[in-house]
């Protein structure tokens, strides 16, 4: 009896050492994929712990069919009617999901480069909110109007994205409007003044307060300050309504918009 299983140890060394080299290499990739993979779950994205799961199995699958593979290679096992046929599959399901497989590399992009975040107050294109969730095919914003707004990844890349939480100060823009018979050189020191005493504007980069047109009733300003991100929306609405105070208190009048009409009386003969 173990003359034989010696026999036929003998007769099948060279089979032997091969099955026993293909399941080295599909070990060696199992532990390769598992190290691989290690990075991924360590990656600082704010997206829910199921994204980042499925994205470091995806990358351990990867590894462990290229061993696999390799090990078949070893064995003897031709692969190229094998590659042929998935090939053609692969080509057949990449047509007919084109759409999906663009979203999934865009998600792949977003949380690798990490321009996103779960909370950050963005703008995609037209569209403002804050971030709810980012995911591998789609990412979710509440906009500011309270809707939730689903948008596909690949149409998030191909967008303009602002990230606003990302600035730590953001510049305010109000438009102010006196009439020709106030003084501009009082109403651009009050307004300076109004500015200065505010906790929520900040000192650097310092505000500024320009004459910009002369309109049909008004003469124009322009009124830029920085203020904190967090406090952008407060500090322009609390400005508005502090300029307004000062300048009527002041006597500086911010006028309808008004038409002179001149009417000339034909004299008949």
């Amino acid at each position: 009896m173990l003359e034989e299983l010696a026999n036929w140890i003998r007769e099948n060394s060279y089979l032997i050492y091969r099955y026993t080299m293909a399941v080295a290499v599909v070990l060696v990739f199992y532990y390769v994929s598992k190290i691989a993979s290690r990075p991924i779950a360590k990656l600082k994205v704010e997206a829910r712990p199921e994204v980042v799961h499925n994205l470091e199995r995806s990358v351990r699958a990867v590894v462990l069919v290229i061993g696999i593979l390799t090990a078949l290679s070893i064995v003897g096992i031709d692969l190229g009617g094998l590659l042929i046929a998935a090939g053609f599959t692969g080509l057949v399901i990449g047509l007919a999901a084109q759409q999906t497989l663009s979203n999934f590399f865009a998600g792949l992009a977003l949380l690798l480069e990490n321009r996103v975040k779960v909370g950050d107050s963005v703008r995609i294109g037209s569209d403002g909110g804050i971030v709810e969730y980012v995911g591998i095919m789609s990412t979710r914003v509440r906009l500011w109007s309270g809707e939730i707004l689903t948008i596909p990844n690949s149409a998030v890349m191909g967008s303009s994205l602002y990230n606003f939480s990302r600035s730590l100060a953001r510049r305010a823009e109000v438009n102010v409007s006196i009439s020709y018979e106030s003084d501009i050189d009082k109403a651009v020191r009050v307004i300076r003044e109004v500015l200065r005493q505010s906790e929520l504007v900040l000192a650097e980069p310092e505000p500024s307060v320009l004459v910009e047109s002369l309109g049909d009733s008004s003469v124009n300003l322009r009124v830029m300050f920085w203020a904190p991100s967090q406090d952008f929306l407060t500090a322009r609405s609390l400005m508005i309504k502090e300029i307004k105070k000062v300048l009527e208190a002041e006597g500086i009048e911010i006028p309808f918009p008004q038409r002179v009409v001149w009417l000339r009386e034909r004299v008949r003969q």
